[in-house]
């Protein structure tokens, strides 16, 4: 990719942001679209601070509250970085605007990339399983909290040795972000969906941080059975990542740190979570190959129910309030 290339970033919460701010950082020409005032208004000011793991402060080429503001500009890619229950807001939005950008699907969950294509052509869609996370410390300031290297991107055509993969690969390892193109992107998006339908409903239901969830003896009984039989869904869909696996799941969660998850982070503000696309996506595949998954139905429902409750909670306070 040419640094003269345009790259519009849909979402810049932690996900979004740090690969916005690495690719700006490295001379990309990155633009952001972000709902969140406070955070378009401090990154106009201040710019795109990312600390912790990396620390530097970057500046994007411009960054909006709508896509609407940047109707003139024609973009070579866009990156989907809303949270998922967000991407039906988004689509239809990007189909008004001009070019044959490719799109890059930087979300969390199982089969985003496919309600995607309900919208463009395969041959546009990439999906990418990023192996880094962060919190908003404050507006424009992003805290990475980790990074496993590599990431992984993958076309959804098809096509072997995609260049467009290879393409953006480059692009992010160049930028610091070390990325490989897969041939089978849903190997990775996969793996990923597993670690996280692990610590993150555990902690969204009682309310605490990761290391708490895998230091008490009963959540540690369910991190334990939500990953066996996501492992044993997983397989059934045509995925074995070898007879370790467990053990390797087990040691990778055991250094998810005294940090909130996105999902809890989600439910305190009263916003959606992305349960239904992770533990409800492992569900329903249980479901169609005949493997039980009831500990993965359990978290997907009681997060529901959660979320139910505070949009509840939300409703009536308007109510009194009027």
């Amino acid at each position: 990719m040419k640094h003269g290339e345009k790259i519009l970033v849909m979402g810049l919460g932690p996900a979004g942001g740090i690969f916005a701010a690495h690719l700006a950082a490295s001379g990309y020409r990155v633009y952001g679209v972000d709902p969140w005032q406070e955070h378009i208004f401090a990154i106009v000011r201040n710019g795109l601070k990312i600390t912790n793991f990396t620390a530097f402060e970057t500046r994007l080429e411009e960054v909006v509250f709508h896509v609407d503001q940047l109707q003139e500009k024609v973009f070579d890619y866009v990156v989907i970085a809303v949270k998922t229950p967000r991407t039906p807001e988004v689509l239809p939005v990007l189909k008004s605007l001009p070019g044959e950008f490719k799109i890059i699907v930087l979300q969390n969950g199982l089969d985003n990339e496919e309600y995607v294509a309900e919208f463009f052509a395969r041959d546009r869609i990439l999906r990418m399983a990023v192996n880094y996370a962060g919190n908003i410390e404050s507006p424009s300031v992003i805290r990475m909290n980790f990074f496993q290297e590599p990431n992984r991107v993958g076309c959804i055509c098809n096509a072997k040795n995609c260049s467009h993969a290879v393409e953006i690969a480059d692009m992010m390892t160049t930028a610091a972000l070390d990325t490989v193109a897969a041939a089978d992107i849903r190997e990775f998006t996969w793996k990923k969906a597993i670690l996280n339908a692990i610590l993150a409903p555990i902690a969204a239901i009682l309310g605490v941080n990761m290391a708490d969830v895998m230091a008490d003896t009963g959540t540690r009984y369910i991190v334990e059975s939500l990953i066996r039989e996501s492992i044993a869904v997983a397989g059934a869909a045509g995925y074995d990542y070898g007879h370790d696996f467990f053990d390797r799941c087990v040691n990778f969660l055991l250094k998810a740190g005294k940090h909130k998850p996105s999902m809890l982070i989600d439910l305190e503000n009263g916003n959606p979570t992305e349960i239904d696309y992770i533990n409800g996506k492992i569900a329903e595949y249980g479901r169609k190959f005949n493997i039980p998954a009831p500990f993965n139905a359990t978290m997907a429902a009681l997060v529901k129910a959660k979320e139910n409750h505070n949009l509840n909670n939300h409703s009536n306070f308007n109510r009194r309030e009027k």
